[in-house]
């Protein structure tokens, strides 16, 4: 498989996010010890199906990580939802758009306030929405992008 080709909804952007946002130690593979530390970084459960799948695709590779090319192979396994009650990514997606409302890609938190306002349950939304962003945001740039949406949706 090459970078050219699209995986599912996901753009090559956001392929090259997810495998960044795994890539902690930043040598251009993941292992199994990276994949978990992410998830338990904000509280995800390490034990769903997802992200058992990636570990033991990093542990039975033969130096026990994933390059770019074989990270994205497993990327592809864990955006397709493998059990009933799971929503497919096309869901997820439309989901995120709803966030994303100058739909460039990444919620904000002033989106995200806007949102939580138009909901009308919150009571304080400005709290919340920060709490929102602080929960999502894995690498901590102040936004959140769709695979960070994801893999919070798919481990929570």
């Amino acid at each position: 498989m090459t970078l050219d080709r699209k995986l599912s909804n996901t753009t090559q952007a956001d392929l090259l996010s997810a495998f960044r946002l795994f890539d902690g130690d930043k040598d251009n593979r993941v292992n199994a010890g990276e994949v978990l530390a992410l998830i338990e970084s904000f509280g995800g459960q390490k034990d769903c199906p997802q992200v058992q799948n990636l570990v033991r695709a990093c542990e039975q590779n033969k130096d026990g990580s994933l390059d770019l090319e074989e990270f994205l192979q497993q990327w592809r396994i864990f955006c397709r939802s493998n059990m009933a009650d799971e929503e497919p990514e096309e869901e997820i997606l439309e989901a995120f758009r709803g966030y994303d409302l100058d739909q460039d890609g990444f919620i904000t938190r002033d989106e995200m306030v806007e949102v939580l306002k138009r909901m009308g349950t919150i009571r304080n939304s400005e709290l919340e929405a920060e709490k929102c962003i602080q929960e999502m945001d894995l690498d901590k740039d102040g936004k959140v992008s769709f695979v960070e949406f994801l893999i919070k949706w798919r481990v929570s």
